[in-house]
């Protein structure tokens, strides 16, 4: 009997200390990844903590453990995370060689106008992420991206030959997939049913690529004198973010 009470308390103490693990031990896990978690508070099960990418803070991100997801194999949890340009909200899994995210995000126009900054284009309004999944593996390698994003339209701008040009968007629909590495979005006008533009973002190596059509150019009124079909590419422009 003496020895069960002592199997009983290595076991009590074991769970214990399981249970009662700090937040911040994510915080080794997430730098595999070139991420940071600040300020944590909470267990590993349970808690919260700040996401930095890049020495800049993306947002708070909080954390719930689903127990029933176990005997599936896997780590997942139920996620939020915002700040004043990003709310996301899902379900994070983590398997022996993976780690996959599915749920919703709406990205604020000023997230948005930083990536565009150095094309001197500035949109208005938010963007909504539905229907996302993504899945990388512990390579860093994009093996799963799909989703469907909105945006409602609105007034934008941009320079051209010191000038400020003003136009209206109509609502744009798009479609997330991956291919070779990229993220890969493809947009298109919601009324007229013509492309847009086309969207290859490389993680790896921070290549950004943009295609845009002959309608984005009319719509756009840029200065490209050009008779081709609607949705023809006639603009090609690629840099790299880091």
């Amino acid at each position: 009997m003496k020895r069960w009470w002592i199997v009983l308390g290595i076991v009590a103490m074991i769970v214990i200390v399981v249970v009662m693990i700090p937040a911040r031990a994510y915080s080794m896990i997430l730098e595999n990844y070139g991420t940071h978690l600040r300020a944590t508070k909470g267990t590993i099960w349970y808690g919260s903590g700040d996401v930095t990418v890049a020495g800049k803070n993306i947002g708070r991100l909080k954390w719930h453990f689903r127990p029933i997801e176990i005997f599936t194999g896997k780590l997942a949890f139920n996620v939020t995370m915002q700040n004043q340009n990003i709310h996301l909200a899902g379900v994070l899994k983590r398997r022996i060689s993976s780690t996959e995210f599915q749920g919703a995000t709406t990205l604020a126009h000023s997230h948005v106008n930083k990536v565009l900054l150095p094309y001197e284009i500035v949109v208005e309004g938010d963007f909504e992420i539905n229907d996302l999944s993504v899945k990388i593996n512990d390579k860093r390698q994009l093996e799963i991206l799909t989703g469907s994003i909105s945006w409602e339209g609105g007034t934008s701008r941009y320079r051209a030959d010191d000038e400020t040009r003003v136009f209206e968007m109509p609502a744009v629909a798009g479609k997330l997939t991956h291919a070779d590495g990229f993220a890969v979005l493809n947009a298109h006008d919601q009324e007229k049913n013509f492309p847009l533009i086309t969207i290859r973002f490389q993680p790896e190596s921070g290549l950004f690529e943009s295609a845009l059509t002959q309608h984005m150019l009319e719509l756009s009124q840029m200065p490209l004198d050009s008779s081709a079909d609607p949705s023809a590419v006639v603009l090609e422009v690629s840099r790299e973010l880091y």
